[in-house]
């Protein structure tokens, strides 16, 4: 019953995004935000993807509301209902990205970092097969640091006071996480998107990002806690997931987002507004509701269906210590966009020229010309081809530049 609901759920999350794409249609563009407590991807998993440009960063905060801890009153600095964290990240070259997280308020930290090693885009611009079955592919690891005790929340460390040997507090892994080992969680990802436009062009702008991948330590580790008491539907490492963007208005993106994180099913949604992006989510889907035992620590914070909340700021380092920066970029999407403008006007002229002379052949109907018709034809349909992709072309450079609106 319970995975008949957690299906149900997201088939509604993807039914609702197509229709108001249907409504709405405008520029998809598909873009990850910084997940609960680590890199860019979806509510919890990684993707294969890093944001295009050097200097481009993320700041995230997050939440997620916890029952009660009944031991929280031993510790310092401790908020006995939610759990947050506070995330940057930055990438460079297209290629890498990397960050730091601070999880608790005591706080805690770890380094992340992502190398992205096959994107999908590059095979896009060439067009054939491989633009429809290649993904993107990557590589990272989470949790670089010291503090190799955490769980997949980022507890597992108590900031306990000072006492007579020691006048400074300290943490110290509690009861609960001291088998914990995830320190160097590494994965790998792929990431393939889907644009209903590229099938056929008359359909709702709209882009699906589909992801798969395998990781060990956060997403295969769960210490001496039994597996059934630390999550309800644990898949040994595999993680995977589904998103797709769409545009009310020009400067607002809303994303939909459904997942298994190797532990459990999460959804939710999130908006971004020039930079400024909001998610709530609904995590461990296939938990059910709370039921904490004072005597048994692992209720207070697994198999139980959670809340959490983000709240994100995206930009890039140089625009705000430049402001040229963006306005040579702007520029050079201009240039590039006149040029192909230039070269649309001229296939379109030829491909007129093509079909003046196929209806001429048609109207001679003569023997002797057919294959000079043929000719012309299998001309006209690789103009058109060509033509197709220089407009795909120029639509994402057009998505590109923030002081131009699309061209209708």
């Amino acid at each position: 019953m319970r995975t008949t609901r957690t299906r149900t759920a997201w088939a509604a999350t993807l039914l609702a995004a197509a229709t108001a794409a249907a409504a709405h249609p405008a520029q998809a563009q598909q873009e990850y935000p910084a997940t609960l407590y680590w890199d860019s991807g979806l509510i919890d998993i990684p993707t294969a993807w890093v944001a295009p440009l050097t200097g481009d960063f993320a700041l995230n905060y997050s939440g997620k509301r916890f029952e009660p801890d009944p031991q929280s009153d031993a510790k310092l600095n401790y908020s006995g209902r939610l759990n947050s964290q506070l995330t940057f990240s930055m990438s460079f070259a297209g290629r890498a990205e990397v960050g730091v997280a601070a999880f608790s308020s005591n706080p805690e930290a770890g380094a992340f970092a992502r190398a992205l090693l096959l994107r999908e885009d590059d095979f896009r611009r060439q067009g054939g097969a491989a633009r429809w079955f290649v993904p993107s592919l990557a590589v990272g690891v989470r949790n670089v640091g010291p503090y190799k005790r955490i769980d997949r929340f980022g507890t597992g460390y108590d900031l306990l006071p000072p006492d007579g040997s020691n006048p400074n507090a300290r943490h110290v892994a509690d009861a609960l996480h001291q088998d914990f080992n995830t320190a160097n969680s590494f994965y790998g990802v792929a990431t393939k998107t889907i644009a209903l436009t590229d099938i056929r062009s008359t359909w709702p702008d709209l882009s699906f990002g589909f992801t798969v991948g395998f990781g060990n330590g956060l997403f295969r580790n769960h210490g001496s806690v039994p597996r059934g008491e630390y999550a309800k539907n644990p898949t040994g490492g595999l993680f995977y997931g589904v998103k797709t963007d769409f545009a009310p208005t020009p400067n607002l993106t809303l994303s939909l987002m459904g997942e298994n994180n190797a532990w459990d099913f999460n959804l939710g949604a999130s908006a971004v507004y020039r930079g400024l992006r909001a998610g709530l989510y609904v995590t461990e889907l296939g938990a059910g509701s709370a039921d904490v035992d004072p005597l048994a620590p692992a209720t207070s914070f697994y198999n139980y269906q959670k809340v959490a909340f983000t709240l994100g700021w995206q930009s890039n380092i140089f625009a705000l210590l430049r402001g040229e920066f963006l306005q040579s970029r702007v520029a050079r999407l201009e240039r590039t966009r006149q040029e192909l403008l230039a070269e649309i006007t001229n296939r379109q002229q030829r491909i007129a020229a093509l079909e003046l002379e196929l209806n001429r052949y048609e109207a001679q109907n003569l023997l002797e010309l057919e294959q000079r018709r043929q000719q012309a034809e299998a001309e006209l349909r690789q103009e058109r081809e060509a033509l197709r992709r220089l407009e795909e072309r120029l639509r994402r450079v057009e998505q590109q530049n923030p002081q131009r609106p699309p061209q209708r």
